[in-house]
């Protein structure tokens, strides 16, 4: 019996995020509906991200 699971991946640059790497989650700040996920190198470098649901685009 084989089972997956599946890795959050980064809203700017949508690599994987593995268990241990320096991230973040938060809801949209304008909807609030979407949970986003930023990896270290996004967030560092302030790539900008953009919500699926309501189109806010974020630094």
């Amino acid at each position: 019996m084989s089972s997956t699971i599946a890795l959050p991946v980064c809203s700017s640059c949508h690599r994987p995020i593995m268990p241990n790497d320096k991230c973040v989650k938060f809801n949209c700040p304008s909807c609030g509906s979407v949970l986003l996920w930023r990896c270290e190198s996004c967030r560092e470098a302030a790539r900008s991200y953009k919500c699926n649901s309501c189109t806010f685009e974020g630094p």
